[in-house]
């Protein structure tokens, strides 16, 4: 059976739970968390039942940090609703006022489902009987009135104590990684950790956020249940001092400065580490016209082809922005405009970063310089197998750019299996088995045309 704190026992527990270690809770991106307290228990040698204040949790991932003591059994709604609290009530008397003369009526529920009802004191009505309905306004005693949902836990001890170590998880807390970088000569890179504190309610919390794939287990009913439940209007508070991170297991492990309050529904945003200063490159592609597998068909007339822009910023190792960890995360793209206005000029992502790996977000597609791409030979012959066909195809690829300095753009084209560059115009750079590209010079207010012939077999 459930029970729940009554408001005195709130009030008679927190001077001890203000004694205690403050609760230190772990964030995942997948939206949940792994909350660690030391709760105020005067727990006797040998078995008993203890009810606990947790909030909303996963009663399937409780435990005890504390080696000599065994959790015999978890018991646990977290319902508060009206249907909720009729059904733990089954068999409760309730009194129902009938209008302003103060008379009243009270009647026992017997089931819910219908909800039935059996008249024990019809006051001066003299009803009698069993209803299908409510006979009147339901009057809540506020005894029956959860101020907090709480877990019935069933310990065994070796010895008496008057703390508890917990652990479980809760469902709805959840963190992301944002960055901003802005361009220029004297271009940096700042780096955020938003916190979404789900239906997590804790005070003065210290908080790590946990960047790296740990793998996923099956949600069990409760999880379940609580996902999904998103909250609105968060309000959102800034902090002022970096995160340190470090290792733990195969992951990295992000501690925040200071205390965090965990309010159901709010969003806290943190810095992840100190401004950096990088000098991003941008980086013009012009993806391939070959499909990866498969044969290749014959193209009927010149098409335009986006060139699509990113941006690579220096992560080299023994710089204080290369030696940083950096988790997945969103990445915004400023730059400033001719009225010195800080503008948005593109938007992408990152995957987890090690400290030394290459950083390159890719954000959009360029304005001033265009590509237009046309199939200028096509012939196919069969090979030694009836299956095998050869063929010679040969593309003529011209960019314009309208900017006031010259760019470089790479066109790329990828295909497995068997293939190779038979000429171009452009020296062909080999990346991989199955990535050839060209870099084009183009020049300021100009234009250049790269031509270049290609032998698959498939």
């Amino acid at each position: 059976m459930t029970r729940y704190l009554s408001l005195a026992a709130l009030l008679l527990a927190a001077p001890l739970a203000a004694q205690q270690a403050a609760p230190s809770v772990t964030l995942f991106s997948s939206g949940q968390a792994l909350v660690r307290r030391t709760l105020p228990v005067r727990l006797p040698a040998g078995t008993s039942t203890q009810p606990l204040v947790l909030g909303i949790f996963d009663p399937a991932s409780f435990a005890v940090l504390d080696r000599t003591v065994q959790v015999a059994a978890v018991r646990y709604d977290g319902a508060t609703t009206e249907d909720a609290l009729l059904r733990r009530n089954i068999g409760q008397v309730f009194t129902f006022p009938q209008g302003d003369a103060g008379g009243v009526v009270r009647a026992r529920l017997l089931a819910v489902d219908p909800e039935r009802w059996e008249i024990v004191d019809a006051g001066a009505t003299r009803w009698q009987g069993v209803v299908f309905a409510r006979p009147g306004r339901l009057m809540w005693d506020a005894s029956l009135v959860p101020l907090a949902p709480i877990a019935d836990v069933t310990l065994v001890g070796e010895r008496a104590r008057d703390v508890l170590p917990v652990m479980y998880r809760a469902p709805g807390g959840s963190w992301a990684a944002g960055y901003r970088v802005y361009l220029g000569a004297s271009g940096r890179i700042e780096g955020t950790a938003q916190v979404n504190a789900g239906t997590l309610d804790l005070q003065n919390a210290n908080v790590q956020l946990l960047a790296g794939d740990i793998g996923r287990a099956a949600p069990s009913p409760m999880m379940m249940a609580r996902a999904g439940r998103g909250f609105e209007d968060a309000s959102v508070t800034t902090g002022a001092t970096a995160a340190e991170f470090g290792n733990v297991g195969e992951v990295k492990l992000y501690t925040l400065p200071g205390a965090i309050s965990f309010t159901p529904g709010t969003q806290t945003v943190v810095p992840l580490f100190a401004p950096a200063a990088v000098v991003p490159e941008l980086r013009l592609t012009v993806p391939g016209s070959l499909p990866f597998y498969g044969g290749i068909g014959q193209e009927t007339d010149e098409v335009e082809v986006p060139v699509m822009v990113s941006y690579r910023l220096p992560h080299e190792l023994k710089t204080p922005f290369g030696d940083l960890p950096l988790p997945a995360g969103a990445v915004s793209v400023f730059d400033t405009d001719a009225g010195g206005r800080v503008q948005l000029v593109g938007q992408g992502s990152i995957g987890h970063t090690a400290p030394g790996e290459q950083v390159e977000v890719q954000t959009g597609t360029a304005f001033d310089v265009s590509a237009r791409r046309t199939q200028t030979e096509y012939a196919t012959t069969r090979a030694t197998g009836p299956t095998r066909v050869v063929a010679t195809v040969g593309y003529s690829v011209t960019l314009k750019n309208a900017k006031d300095s010259a760019v470089t753009v790479e066109v790329r084209e990828d295909r497995g299996g068997e293939w190779n560059v038979i000429s171009s115009s452009v020296p062909a750079v080999r990346r991989s088995s199955s990535r050839t590209v060209f870099p084009v010079r183009v020049p300021a207010g100009g234009e250049a045309t790269l031509t270049y012939r290609i032998r698959v077999v498939w």
